[in-house]
């Protein structure tokens, strides 16, 4: 682990104990009511990973450490595991699958509401 992500580590994990800190003394504040709060990271992104098999591979490493098994739909590899109502998971969305997102929202603007409701 590098001098700046042993940083970026410390920083994220003290903000955490803040924020925890931070709700249980201020009961007013409102927090989200359904679902859970997720820290995601990216393994293409936020790791070492530097090819998509890596990123893949990562995923499979956090499961292991997490104690759970990865799941793969669709092209969306994820391993996570739950804290209460915190969710930390490690994912990797493979380049076919944003391939295939982009493709469909490449048509977002042949259609428009107006068109549809008559408007």
């Amino acid at each position: 682990m590098s001098p700046a992500q042993r940083h970026q580590r410390r920083d994220l994990i003290a903000g955490l104990h803040t924020l925890a800190a931070f709700l249980d003394s201020h009961s007013h504040v409102p927090v989200p009511r359904y679902g859970t709060v997720r820290v995601s990271v990216h393994t293409l992104y936020d790791t070492d990973a530097t090819t998509e098999t890596e990123a893949i591979a990562e995923v499979g490493r956090v499961a292991a450490q997490l104690g759970v098994t990865p799941t793969i739909q669709g092209g969306h590899h994820v391993a996570c595991a739950t804290f209460g109502a915190v969710c930390y998971e490690a994912l990797h969305v493979t380049h076919a699958a944003m391939a295939r997102i982009q493709a469909l929202d490449s048509y977002r603007d042949a259609i428009t509401l107006d068109e549809i409701e008559g408007v």
